[in-house]
Parts: C-alpha cells; structure tokens; sequence
C-alpha cells in the first residue's frame, strides 16, 4: 500500500520487512490451523477484548487474524459500523500487518508519529493513542494482533502495558489449548483407525487358522498326539483372539468411550468358580473363592469373566508365589462386590494412582518375568465402568494387594445411558 507520505529508512525497512511475511507459507498455514478465520464472535475471545477495555478505560479494542489478504476481526468491544457487521479490512487498510516480524505498534500520539502519520487509516480511524501486540504462536508465526485503540492523546502507562500483554498470552492460550485438542483429536482417530485395521488383518488369518486346525483335528480323531496338539493350538488361537479385543477395547477406553456389552441373566457366582476353575489348571491350588448369598445379576457373563480372569491371574503371576489368593463375592443391598486380594511387594503409592491407565505397567511388573501390555486393569476398569460399577485398589505390606469390584446387580439402565 502506499502512505500518504515518505517514509523514513527505519520504517521503511519494517514495512519491506514485514510485506514478505505476509504471504509467507508457514505462517499461512499456521493461521488456517487455528481455524478461526471467518468464524463467528466466540465469548472466550470476546470476554478478553471487554476486559482490556474496562481495564485500560479505552472505547474500542480488536482481536485479529492478519492473512495475505485482509485482516479478519474475530473478537471486539466497541468495533464502529460498518465494520461491526463486515468483520473485514482489505490488507492494504490494515496497520496490524505491520507487526508480522514480531515488533508491537505502541504510539501515545500517531498524528505526530514518524511512521504512523502517514498511514492512511489513521485519520478515518480516529486513531491516537494505540497499543497493538502482535499474537505469536509457538512456532514463532505471527497470526494476528490484540490491540486497544484511544481517540486522544494518551501516554500509555507500564500498567496498561502489561495489561495488554497478559491478556494476549491469554488469547493465545486459548488458541494453543484450542491446536492441542484438535491434534489430539486427529491422533485419536488415527489411533482408532489403526488399531481398526490392525484387529481386522490380524483376525481375518486366525479364522483361517482356527478352521484349518479344526479340519486337522476331525481328520485324524483316532490320533491322540494329533488331538493334543490341536488343542494347544487351537487354545494359543483363542488367546490370540482375545489379545485382539483386550485391544480393541483399550483403544475405546482411552477414547473414552465405554465397551460394548451384552447383558443377560448371569450367576457371578457361577462365573467366577468357572473362571477360577480354568486358571487353576496353570495355578494350581493358589485361588480361594468365599461367597455368601445368591449372585444373579443383570450382566455381561463374558465381561465378568474377563475381570475375574484379569485380577485373579495378575495375583498370580506378580503376588507372593506359593501364596493363597483370596476371591471374596458379597452382596449389599442392590450392588455386589467382588474382590481379589493376595500378598507379596505393595504397589508403590504413586503408581496406585496411574495403575488403571492403559498400557501402564507397575515397576514390579516392568522388572519381573511376566510380559504384557498393561491392559488387563484398563480393561477391568472399563469393563466395570460400563457395567456402572467402579474399580478400586488398595495395597500395604501388611493386608496385601486388594482389588475391589463394585456393580449394580443389573446394569439395563447404565447401558440405557451409555447408549
């Protein structure tokens, strides 16, 4: 654009330097990134600029985004017609487009400024005194400014300054917190989609295994090696399954959503025996069941399997070894309770509080023999959780490590909800 005057070297060279920043690419994209541009007002952004006003006593404050060509007016308090209803200035109007190398605009009295007199929207602006800071992202890309404007002569005080600066980085929190949640997103679906794919490919070559396995087993009936076999394989298939939907509901979990379930009538009691009954055949003489009471329940059977096989086998594989574990059922009222206890080195307090994240493993567990993946307590968590129960733990070398269940003895209006 052209000033209605020459300029002297020193503003010159800024406004040269600043012209090259205009269309440069990253800051562009940067800008596009934010998603803002051409977005209605939003009371986070507004709140600032109303706060700036009453706090410097100015009649007119401006959040913009400066693009290649125009600057856009995201946030305002006393913003003039017609621009109130436009929310645009064409880029060669603009003044804010001189802060793009990252220098503020900060003038008591613009008329009698060496750079500022001879900008042409000055004199229709009423423009004065005026603070204009520029909003700076991480990356160092300038995408706007947050400015206050005075119709008079003002001398700005080191008050008014720091207000202004404040509240700045305050609208570029917002905007930083506003590109972390959207990366989190995109990393989040990406993650989903993944896993998606991986569970699907992976699946597609255990059905074709598990078919061939079972063909194998009909064909030779009469040959016990060859049933023995089958049976080994077929039992490493199952577990492999089941790997993949522990998988697949870690990846919902931490999306925050909460597993799928299929409720019928079910006996907690029935199924946690059952389960016991299978992991003593790699643990023999290690679990002690006590229950007390009827245990019919409005449940998932599978996912009360599957919290049962989850602690009872963690108790095994990281609790004292040669020690009982103790499996307790009670019932209270419309809620049953399970819960699994066994002895060996506590949990260390701090790690209690992370334990049921996914894919977090303990120390002890990370140092001892056992692999895994830390899913298995994210998966009792949610589980429980869809269920509309809870899960707890507490551990201390004396009572040993408990893991406490708590479900509602029928889980129909949790699902309702979750639906």
């Amino acid at each position: 654009m052209k000033f209605l005057g020459e300029l002297d070297e020193a503003s010159l060279g800024r406004t040269q330097r600043c012209n090259r920043r205009l269309t440069d690419r990253n800051r562009l994209q940067a800008i596009r990134d934010t998603q803002l541009m051409d977005t209605p007002q939003e009371e986070a952004f507004d709140r600032l600029a109303r706060l700036a006003a009453q706090l410097l006593d100015v009649p007119l404050t401006i959040m913009s985004l400066v693009d290649a060509d125009r600057q856009f007016f995201k946030a305002d308090f006393g913003l003039p017609s017609p621009f109130k209803e436009t929310r645009t200035l064409p880029i060669d109007a603009s003044l804010c487009r001189y802060t793009l190398e990252g220098e503020p605009i900060i003038s008591s009295n613009a008329p009698a400024d060496p750079f500022l007199k001879f900008h042409p929207s000055t004199g229709p602006w009423g423009i004065v005194a005026l603070i204009v800071l520029p909003l700076i992202n991480p990356d160092g890309h300038v995408l706007g400014t947050f400015c206050c404007i005075q119709p008079t002569v003002r001398e700005w005080s080191s008050r008014d300054l720091t207000v202004m600066k404040e509240l700045t980085e305050s609208i570029m929190t917002e905007i930083n917190l506003r590109d972390q949640v959207q990366k989190l997103k995109a990393e989040q679906n990406l993650r989903e989609t993944f896993v998606a794919a991986l569970t699907h490919d992976l699946r597609t070559p255990l059905t074709a295994s598990k078919l061939s396995v079972q063909l194998l087993g009909r064909r030779h009936a009469d040959l016990p090696s060859v049933q023995t076999s089958v049976a080994r394989v077929s039992a490493s298939l199952d577990r492999a399954e089941r790997m993949i939907q522990n998988l697949l509901d870690a990846s919902r979990i931490k999306a925050g959503k909460r597993v799928a379930l299929e409720l019928v009538e079910c006996d907690l009691h029935a199924v946690t025996a059952q389960a016991l009954d299978e992991l003593a055949a790699v643990y023999p003489e290690r679990f002690v069941l006590k229950a007390e009471g009827l245990f019919q329940m409005k449940a998932d059977p599978l996912g009360l399997r599957r919290i049962v096989e989850n602690l009872a086998s963690n108790a095994a594989k990281y609790g004292a070894p040669g020690t009982p574990i103790e499996v307790r059922l009670e019932r209270n009222g419309s809620q049953v309770m399970l819960q699994v206890r066994n002895q060996g080195t506590p949990i260390a307090a701090d790690e209690l509080q992370t334990i049921f994240e996914p894919f977090h493993r303990t120390r002890s567990a990370t140092e001892s023999a056992e692999k895994g993946w830390g899913l298995g307590l994210p998966l009792v968590r949610g589980l429980a959780e869809s269920h509309g129960g809870k899960a707890t733990v507490t551990s201390s070398a004396e009572e040993g490590t408990c893991f406490t269940i708590t479900l509602p003895l029928d889980a129909t209006s949790q699902q309702r909800l979750s639906a």
